[in-house]
């Protein structure tokens, strides 16, 4: 009897066994985990999904998935005493259908939106990054709404979902990033270090959230107090941790090896100033910024006021992103305090050990409106700019439609609603967006996609030209007149941009890689976000025919990151037009170079349209060799 009743639970275990869905009873396959930015955040999205063709070796069809409540969670601290640090934010999940054969699982990317610095040191610190999920594993999100099939987001599989409710989530196995990792290195140093002087001053080489280092130099000491400097803060409750990661070497709070990561450039995007106006009439007037203006209204020594910018009398709300953030890094080195520190920070005058300052919403020194710290471009965009009904205000933002997209439906409402209305800014004179500003209502607009209903009006989703039939997917060429994106970044005309890219190794390396290619042709032909950094090829069998993209012919100098000490962070510099590049490029000069070509001088190659930090017709010679 005992053995009869031993055979009878093998057979219930088989049976039992058998009821549970094969996608749902194996175990699934992260192919790869990205943390960063969120300026391609979306592109890669849909370069994943592919319009359920999925990429190279993925099992199509594929399906998609977004959602908040998601977190990063860094366990180095734990090493010297202190508690896991935890960023929250946004995710994407694309899964494919490896499920139709026995023992198969589906394969799936994820990728969770937390600023870039965020991300170099999730993906370089050793341990890496886990992901989880706050609390259960919430409904669809919808977070994108631009799939080109038109679909909709779906629950993953509960083999996926368990991978981010248990304990310990998934290892960040990618980083995605606005600036190059030794710049991200070096931001997270000068916010981890004391301040120059009592207060802070113009070009704050060092931030004040940790007195225990020297001003803008990186930690020599590995202890706690050393390594972690206190949190950066924002009025809506969010945090940015200053926690020091190495980008070779060993990681400073474990010890461990750091793994090398190879860089995968992917699009160049712009920096566009974002403006609500009307609200008080403050800048009413007001369609171009210079970097003197910028560097005087953000620091706020002459008052935040619509003057400062060459408008009305009133007064003005400055938002500023985070020193973590690659878009704060990259206007940071382009228009306020530039690689040699010759200009003014947007960190002037901020200490924050004053409560005032962090959270920063503070009274500008010279009166009038307020300096106010937003983590996150939706806490300086959509819940910032387009909501604040106080003041005409500002911030910036990468260029994307889900960036800006709160501040672009058609004539923009949510800002009509605080009063006034939202528009982009040309910054020296040079439009960022299209090829040239329509500075009056109903305008003459010169590419099709530009809309022209309010001045600087900022395009949306819902704006496009009739041969998207007002919606996307809709091509860059029948956006631009000329049928190339961004015209004037990729002239080198306008200069406040920088080289999204991704960093990964191992076999995660290939998918990331993958997902880039796929992302580069859906940016051109679907939802044009930045410049390509490879050709995109024609299609003649498309309607009307696509006549392809060159992709971008410019770099930055890349140079050598440097602390205030002397200590080197990364590499020597290498200035290539493929994958090849190493040290910092932040602000970089602008080169105009031949696709395949290798670049080493540091010099200007064109003088009319190249950038330029010193006086008019000189190269750009600022010997970004230090800071």
């Amino acid at each position: 009897m005992s053995r009869i009743r031993s055979l009878f639970a093998v057979c219930m275990l088989i049976a039992i066994g058998a009821t549970v869905p094969l996608a749902q009873a194996q175990v699934a396959t992260a192919k790869a985990i990205i943390a960063g930015s969120s300026a391609i955040w979306q592109s890669a999205a849909l370069g994943a999904y592919n319009s359920k063709k999925c990429i190279a070796g993925f099992t199509s069809p594929c399906f998609h998935y977004t959602a908040k409540n998601f977190q990063v969670n860094d366990t180095r601290p734990t090493f010297k005493g202190g508690a896991t640090a935890v960023d929250k934010n946004t995710i994407w999940i694309v899964w494919d259908s490896h499920t139709t054969t026995a023992g198969a699982a589906p394969n799936f990317i994820a990728y969770i939106k937390v600023d870039s610095v965020v991300g170099d040191r999730c993906y370089y610190g050793q341990p890496r990054c886990n992901v989880t999920v706050v609390g259960g594993f919430p409904g669809v999100g919808n977070q994108i709404t631009v799939w080109p099939d038109g679909s909709t987001d779906t629950l993953p599989p509960a083999n996926i979902q368990s991978k981010f409710t248990a304990t310990t989530g998934p290892l960040v196995s990618a980083a995605a990033t606005d600036v190059r990792a030794e710049d991200g290195a070096f931001a997270m140093c000068r916010a981890n270090s004391d301040l120059p002087v009592p207060g802070g001053n113009a070009t704050m080489k060092g931030l004040g959230y940790n007195s225990n280092n020297n001003p803008g130099t990186c930690p020599t000491v590995n202890d706690l107090a050393h390594l972690s400097g206190g949190d950066i803060t924002d009025v809506l409750g969010s945090t940015a941790h200053i926690l020091d990661f190495n980008v070779s070497g060993t990681d400073p709070f474990s010890g461990h090896a750091i793994v090398a990561g190879t860089t995968v450039p992917t699009g160049a995007a712009p920096i566009i100033p974002i403006a609500h106006v009307g609200v008080n009439g403050a800048l009413s007037s007001v369609t171009d910024v210079s970097d003197a203006q910028l560097q005087a209204l953000f620091a706020g020594v002459s008052g935040c006021k619509g003057p400062t910018l060459g408008g009305a009398a009133g007064s003005i709300n400055v938002y500023i992103r985070e020193p973590l953030s690659g878009t704060y890094n990259t206007i940071e080195y382009n228009a306020f305090v530039y690689p040699d520190f010759s200009g003014t920070s947007q960190e002037a005058f901020l200490d924050p050990s004053i409560p005032a300052n962090n959270p920063l919403s503070n009274t500008c020194p010279g009166g009038g409106g307020k300096r106010i710290r937003g983590i996150g471009t939706g806490n300086v965009i959509d819940k910032g700019v387009v909501l604040d009904g106080t003041f005409d205000s500002i911030a910036y933002t990468f260029a994307g439609w889900g960036n800006w997209k709160q501040a672009s439906d058609l004539g923009s409402p949510l800002c009509s609603v605080a009063g006034g209305t939202c528009r982009y800014l040309t910054l020296n004179g040079v439009d960022g967006i299209f090829h040239k500003y329509v500075s009056s209502p109903g305008g003459t607009a010169l590419d099709p996609g530009q809309p022209n209903t309010t001045v600087g009006q900022v395009p949306a989703a819902d704006n496009l030209p009739a041969a998207c039939a007002g919606s996307f997917p809709c091509r860059e060429d029948q956006i631009w007149s000329g049928g190339l994106s961004y015209p004037n970044l990729r002239s080198g005309q306008y200069r406040a941009w920088s080289i999204l890219r991704l960093i990964s190794d191992g076999a995660a390396l290939a998918t990331v890689k993958s997902m880039v290619t796929a992302s580069q042709a859906y940016n051109a032909l679907n939802t044009p976000d930045f410049v390509p950094i490879v050709a995109i090829a024609a299609n003649a069998t498309l309607t009307p025919p696509f006549r392809g993209d060159a992709g971008l012919q410019l770099l930055r100098s890349h140079y050598q990151q440097v602390d205030n000490s002397g200590a080197l962070i990364g590499p020597a510099p290498v200035n290539d037009s493929t994958t090849g590049d190493k040290g910092g490029d932040v602000g970089g000069c602008i080169e105009h170079f031949l696709p395949g070509t290798t670049v080493n001088s540091i010099g200007q190659s064109d003088n009319v349209t190249g950038l330029v930090h010193s006086a008019p017709g000189t190269e750009c010679d600022f010997a970004p060799t230090s800071h």
